[in-house]
């Protein structure tokens, strides 16, 4: 059993510093389910989380029980992890930072710890060696997915086809000043003059001044109108009286007054 006067301070320290490695991964574990998009990534960084979170109080109750000081800080490479661009970058530099934390785990079974203290050493190595392997995997398949997305696109089958496949040849087309009797097609196609029959024009109709009935145009229609000019000039021609000239109007003079 180990006591507290055979803690080192630099036991000490290191156990101070494996405490707060593993708060630091419990935060990033809680950030990373946090933003997954699977249940199953969900699920899994929950796990993980939980079994840091248990080592974490192993180590606080051991430490306590054996008088020593207990930091309540947090390692701030927490910022430095999650501050990364990718999530597949986010993964892997979680990763790293489980296998330094089980890497200085390793080295504090190296002393004379024993009991419950040992223990929690022994189940942060087993449980971080499981969680670097998942979170690689993961990692390595996102990672796939975000370069298949945005990453180069193979060129489609059609274009490769239409690079290797030689377009078909054209048969010549015959020169339009060469004569039409040397073409093939003129020489297989057989005369048939002497089958057609021969119409002989007939002679056009010499062209008559007058035009036909049916070409003359129509006379245009006069409206009857009656004048009075002739009808007067008849009633002075006809035989007959002469008219009575009509007595002239005189005017009645006033007369005049005897001279004295």
């Amino acid at each position: 059993m180990t006591t507290e006067a055979d803690y080192e301070p630099e036991l000490v320290d290191a156990l101070n510093l494996l405490i707060e490695d593993e708060r630091a991964s419990v935060e990033m574990e809680v950030a990373l389910a946090s933003g997954a998009t699977e249940y199953a990534e969900r699920e899994a960084l929950a796990r993980m989380g939980a079994e840091d979170i248990h080592s974490c109080e192993t180590l606080r109750t051991e430490m306590e029980r054996a008088d020593l000081p207990v930091t309540p800080q947090i390692n701030g490479v927490v910022f430095e992890v999650l501050g990364a661009e990718r999530y597949d970058d986010r993964l892997r530099s979680f990763a790293r930072h489980q296998r330094i934390v089980a890497e200085r785990a390793t080295d504090l079974l190296e002393s004379n710890l024993d009991g419950e203290m040992r223990a929690a050493l022994e189940t942060i190595i087993a449980t971080h060696d499981r969680h670097i392997d998942w979170v690689n995997q993961r990692a390595d398949a996102f990672a796939a997915t975000r370069l298949l997305e945005f990453g180069p696109r193979p060129a489609p089958a059609v274009q490769g086809l239409e690079a290797t496949t030689p377009a078909p040849e054209m048969p010549p087309v015959p020169d339009a000043a060469s004569p039409q009797d040397e073409s093939p097609v003129a020489e297989e196609l057989p005369a048939r003059d002497a089958d057609l029959p021969v119409i002989e024009p007939q002679e056009a109709a010499p062209p008559t001044d007058t035009p036909t009935p049916a070409e003359a145009p129509p006379a245009p229609t006069k409206r009857a109108t009656r004048s009075a000019a002739p009808r007067k000039r008849a009633k002075a021609d006809e035989p007959g009286p002469a008219p009575a000239p009509r007595p002239r109007a005189t005017r009645a003079r006033k007369p005049t007054p005897p001279a004295e």
